[in-house]
């Protein structure tokens, strides 16, 4: 649902817009502008989050690598 509010633009953003995008189309391509960019953003979130969750599952692997070392070279010869 299509909410009204007011947005201040930079001239010369505005300028450049509107080489590009009809008298029409300010509000849509505003709106596609802001979804992309929010989009991104939240992606960039998520992979931040992955990032942070692989680092620490990483460390805790390596707590369970060497618990189970010698369980794995058991009956192995040297």
């Amino acid at each position: 649902m299509p909410v009204r509010t007011t947005v201040y633009l930079d001239a010369a953003v505005l300028e450049l817009v509107r080489r590009h995008v009809p008298e029409r189309g300010l509000s849509r391509f505003i709106n596609r502008a802001l979804a992309e960019k929010a989009e991104a953003l939240e992606r960039e979130r998520i992979e931040e989050l992955m990032i942070e969750g692989y680092k620490a599952s990483w460390t805790e692997q390596g707590d369970v690598d060497r618990d189970w070392r010698a369980v794995e070279t058991e009956g192995w010869p040297d």
